[in-house]
């Protein structure tokens, strides 16, 4: 059953008429599309089964979405990724840091967070690719996902 949006959507197309203009080469309109469109929107005559039903192409499989292959661990990226935790660390520890002790004990703070930030992103990174690696040498992503409730 459709939903309400689905059905004002649908109410919406139906409204509105849409108009085709087709041109030639030249700039002209014409009134009919050209052969080669027409003859490419045709369907294509589909094989018939011994039992007398259309066959069915199947389409391939959609890539899987938000996975990529991660790469490599590596310290230089933990370390980006971890200036990066400082500098914002810093920043929010600055608001506080008028009332108390000033910026010195936020950029303390912020370098001690940085300093425990790098070998955790690291670590992190490492049980990621050693995992993609596991699921690589069983030969693919293992069962199934069910679908997203919505």
């Amino acid at each position: 059953m459709p939903t309400r949006k689905q059905k004002r959507r649908d109410a919406k197309n139906k409204r509105h008429e849409y108009e085709f203009v087709y041109i030639d080469s030249e700039g002209h309109e014409l009134e009919e599309p050209p052969e080669e469109l027409v003859a490419a929107s045709r369907p294509k005559a589909r094989a018939a089964s011994s039992n007398g039903k259309a066959a069915v192409s199947k389409k391939p499989a959609p890539p899987p979405r938000g996975r990529r292959e991660p790469q490599p661990p590596s310290w230089q990226r933990a370390g980006k990724r971890a200036a990066l935790l400082g500098v914002v660390v810093f920043v929010l520890f600055s608001f506080t840091a008028r009332k108390h002790g000033g910026y010195a004990v936020a950029a303390s703070y912020a370098v001690i967070y940085t300093l425990l930030f790098v070998p955790f992103t690291y670590m992190i990174d490492r049980f990621a690719y050693r995992r993609y690696q596991a699921r690589k040498e069983r030969g693919g992503a293992g069962p199934p996902r069910p679908p997203k409730k919505r």
